[in-house]
Parts: C-alpha cells; sequence; structure tokens
C-alpha cells in the first residue's frame, strides 16, 4: 500500500512541476526537474509498466492544459457539448501516448544501460518531432516551450531548433538523474552541454545584426467572435476598421490587421468593402488584412482564408493563402472515408489550403505571413525564410480561445520561429495578445487580452540566415535513427554496452 502511495506522489509531483513550468505561469525552471520524481519510482521491483503510467501521465497534463477547447469547439463550430467533450478526451489520450512511448522507450535504454542523458533526450526529440507531424501534426505544448521566459536557453533555437531544445532540456534529466544516482562525474559532463549552450546565448543576445529601421503599427480591433461573421454588423465593423487604420497609418511603413478582418469578400463584395478600399488609399502606408476568399472546385464553393498587402495607393501587390488548415475547425480530416466526422464538425464544405509559400513583396523586407494555428509549425515558417522573407508576420483571430491558458500557448509557440531564423516577428491578433517579438524570443512590445488598441513599434532588417534555417530538424531525425538503433540492440540482449565504470 505505501508503495502505491509513494507512486501516486511521485506523479502528481512530476505532473504538477511540468504543468506550471509553462506560459503563462512562467515557473520554468520546474521543468528542469519535472520527471525525475517519477523516473525515481521506476526502480522500484513492483513497477511493471512505464508505457501505461507515462500515458495516463501525459493525457492528464495534455487534458489540464487544453481545458480551453471544449469551450473553443462549441464557439467556432456548431457542435453539441458531449461532441465537444469526446474530441477533448480522444486529443488528451491520443497526445498521452507520445509520452507513454518516451516512458516506454527510455525505461528500456535506461535498463539496458544506455547513460541517462542519451536513455531520456533521444526518443523524446523524435516523439515530439513525430506528434509534429503525424496526422497533420500538432506541436502544441513541446517540453522547449516551458523555456520561453529563459532567454538565453531558447537562444539555442537558432543553432538547432525547438526540438532540439526539447532534447537539450532532456539531457539535462539524465545528467541531473546520474548526479542523484552516485554517477557524479557522468552527470557533471553531461551538464555541460546544455550550460554552454546557454552561455552561448549570453553571447548571441547581445550580437545580433542590426539593419535598417521599419515602422509598424498592429491594429487589434477586438470584435468579439460572435457577432463577426453577424450581416447586421459588417458595415459597422467596416467602419471600425477603417477608423482605426487610419490613425494607425500615421507615420507607418506597414499596418497589420488580424486574421479575417474583413468581414466580406475583400475583392469579390465590392459593393461592402469599397468604402474601405477608398479611405486606405490615402494612409501613404502598406496594409497587410487578413479576409476569405471563395473559389468553385468543381460544383463546390470553398474558402481560402487569405492575407492581402495593399500598397499605399490600395492595389493588392500580392496575397497567401493559409497553407496548414485546422482540422475540425476549417476542414474534416479523413471525412471521405469516415462521413459521420461531418456530423462531429458541423460542416461538409470547409477551406481550402493555399500552397505557395513565397514572401509577400514588400519593398526591400518580403514578408513571411502564417495565419493563425500556422505559426505553431516549425517547417513551415522555416520554408518561408529559406523562399527570402525577411520579417516574420503572424495573423491570427484568438478570439474563439476566450481568456484562457491558449493565448499564451500560441503566443509562446510563435516566438520560437523568431529565434529560429533570426527574424523580426508582427503577432497581430483580433483580441489579443498582439505583439511585436525581437529575434531574440524578447516580446518588445504587446497588447493585452481583449482590449482595442493599436500596437506601434518599430523592427529591423535582418538578412543573415541561422543554422538551423540552413539545416532544419536534424536533431529529432538523427535521435529517432539512433533510438531505433539502440533499442534494436537491446532486443538482442546486448545489455551493459555502454555501462559507466565509475562507481557509486
Amino acid at each position: 500500500m505505501s508503495s502505491w502511495i509513494l507512486l501516486g506522489g511521485a506523479f502528481l509531483l512530476s505532473l504538477t512541476l511540468y504543468f506550471f513550468s509553462f506560459p503563462p505561469f512562467g515557473l520554468f525552471p520546474m521543468a528542469w526537474i519535472a520527471p525525475l520524481p517519477l523516473l525515481l519510482m521506476e526502480e522500484r521491483p513492483s513497477f511493471k509498466n512505464p508505457f501505461l503510467l507515462w500515458w495516463l501521465w501525459g493525457s492528464l497534463f495534455f487534458f489540464l492544459s487544453l481545458s480551453w477547447l471544449p469551450g473553443t469547439m462549441e464557439s467556432y463550430a456548431p457542435v453539441a457539448p458531449w461532441q465537444a467533450l469526446l474530441a477533448y478526451g480522444t486529443l488528451s489520450f491520443y497526445l498521452g501516448i507520445y509520452w507513454g512511448l518516451w516512458g516506454w522507450c527510455s525505461h528500456r535504454l535506461l535498463s539496458s544501460g544506455i547513460p541517462a542523458f542519451l536513455a531520456l533526450s533521444l526518443p523524446l526529440a523524435f516523439l515530439e518531432y513525430l506528434r509534429g507531424h503525424l496526422l497533420s501534426g500538432f506541436p502544441w505544448l513541446l517540453t522547449a516551450h516551458s523555456q520561453a521566459p529563459f532567454l538565453p536557453f531558447i537562444q539555442g533555437a537558432a543553432l538547432i531548433g525547438v526540438y532540439g531544445l526539447s532534447f537539450l532540456l532532456a539531457w539535462s534529466w539524465g545528467g541531473i538523474w546520474d548526479v542523484i544516482k552516485g554517477k557524479r562525474k557522468r552527470g557533471a559532463i553531461s551538464l555541460l552541454l546544455p550550460l554552454a549552450l546557454i552561455l552561448w546565448g549570453v553571447i548571441r543576445m547581445d550580437n545580433i545584426p542590426h539593419g535598417p529601421p521599419l515602422k509598424v503599427a498592429l491594429v487589434q480591433p477586438n470584435i468579439p467572435p460572435r457577432i463577426k461573421w453577424d450581416p447586421t454588423q459588417g458595415k459597422n465593423q467596416m467602419k471600425l476598421l477603417t477608423k482605426m487604420i487610419q490613425k494607425a497609418c500615421k507615420k507607418r511603413d506597414l499596418v497589420v490587421l488580424p486574421e479575417s478582418a474583413v468581414p466580406y469578400y475583400l475583392f469579390q463584395d465590392i459593393k461592402e468593402t469599397r468604402f474601405f478600399l477608398q479611405r486606405v488609399q490615402g494612409c501613404n502606408a502598406y496594409i497587410l488584412v487578413g479576409t476569405n476568399h471563395w473559389v468553385m472546385k468543381g460544383k463546390e464553393a470553398f474558402l481560402k482564408n487569405r492575407a492581402y498587402l495593399l500598397s499605399p495607393q490600395g492595389w493588392n501587390t500580392g496575397y497567401y493563402d493559409k497553407i496548414h488548415l485546422v482540422p475540425f475547425g476549417e476542414y474534416v480530416p479523413l471525412a471521405r472515408f469516415f462521413p459521420f466526422l461531418y456530423t462531429l464538425a458541423g460542416y461538409r464544405e470547409g477551406f481550402l489550403p493555399g500552397k505557395n509559400t513565397k514572401p509577400l513583396p514588400f519593398p526591400s523586407l518580403p514578408l513571411g505571413v502564417d495565419i493563425c494555428y500556422e505559426t505553431i509549425f516549425p517547417g513551415l515558417v522555416r520554408s518561408q525564410v529559406r523562399a527570402g522573407a525577411k520579417l516574420l508576420v503572424n495573423i491570427t483571430n484568438d478570439g474563439w480561445l476566450g481568456r484562457s491558458l491558449a493565448p499564451y500557448q500560441h503566443l509562446t509557440a510563435a516566438l520560437f520561429r523568431s529565434v529560429e531564423n533570426g527574424r523580426w516577428m508582427l503577432r497581430c491578433a483580433n483580441s489579443g495578445i498582439s505583439a511585436i517579438i525581437s529575434p531574440k524570443g524578447k516580446i518588445v512590445a504587446s497588447l493585452p487580452l481583449f482590449t482595442q488598441g493599436i500596437l506601434r513599434g518599430q523592427v529591423e532588417k535582418v538578412a543573415i540566415a541561422t543554422p538551423y534555417t540552413l539545416l532544419g530538424d536534424w536533431i529529432p531525425l538523427a535521435s529517432g535513427l539512433i533510438s531505433c538503433i539502440l533499442l534494436v540492440i537491446r532486443g538482442f540482449k546486448i545489455k551493459g554496452l555502454f555501462d559507466s565504470k565509475e562507481k557509486s
């Protein structure tokens, strides 16, 4: 009985430490030790099933962290409460599987004598990468995201990306594990690697190159999502946007509006949008504006989630169509094979994805635009920078997320894209959190949730490519290959191959 009490206590302690290490709580040091209480309990002779234990642990973490999801689904899509709860629970248990696999892999590697810093880090990096790609991907709340306030450490994303930082955090768990288990020399030596990265990060923060300044303004209209597409409110919204743009564009080079800011089809509902287009012509600034655009595919009409870049004369200089759509929010995955999923989503015809990552042609500073959810995907933003983007822009409508953990979690993912690629980022949200983010991942200015306002600031052109932009996610891929090789060796009972001779 006492062993079960100890296990339960360690389980809750690890879960609490890990949960509160993420924004908005900001207790990032907790993540450096969070899994260790539960890992230490795995050594008890009565312990038999690491997969089940860590699956439950991971599922509960996501269940707590994604508590905003049912309310968002009920607001965003016409689904019943029971459907939203079913989706919420299913997603939490699905995401927990990756932690279950990590627990199983790390347990087998540790029991084979693999050094703890490898046994814990190799599976984690690969499994988080897999989570970011499998079934359209969901790299939300990655382990490295817990370190967003720790600027010296997250500079390493410019070298190895966010998955590489998760690798190093788990590597540190292994180093601390060795110190606790009496293998102090090996543990101390392994901890030199994350320490070196932190020292490098301090140096990088003082040596980021500067470029010509650009004056920008972000418009946060704070239009409630429930009236966003109300046809009786459209004209009032257009008047509000026009008034805010005219204020924002004074002595600015670029003005940014959020995702789907215009409640009409900007260049298709000309009768409704002519007033808006005429008024922005006198602003003497480029304007990036989110809207929807409908297209025909066969006999069916679909939407494009689009951002237009308007010249100071009001001309369309280019547009970007959202590539990575939100499952069950903008399209219904696998519905062709499982038609009942249309019922869960509440619609049939949704959005069509874009295909082009080419930057929008803002003079001397091409814009890499991503819309809403896309900012959580490292590879997508990296492809835009490789295509020539010099300034990153994320437009979103997080009003659906309410006053929850989600807006902070979403913002956290966005700032890693700035560090990875060494670019400034403008994040414009309908209801917040709008922010200007530097290449070091620092939020230099922001507007709080559910306030109406204009965020003015300055960014710079940075053209140098980071190692991550050039090389991509080689660490999680290499980690997956090495993990598979070591597990195969473990399967052949070649145990103790990497055992340390250091005595406790």
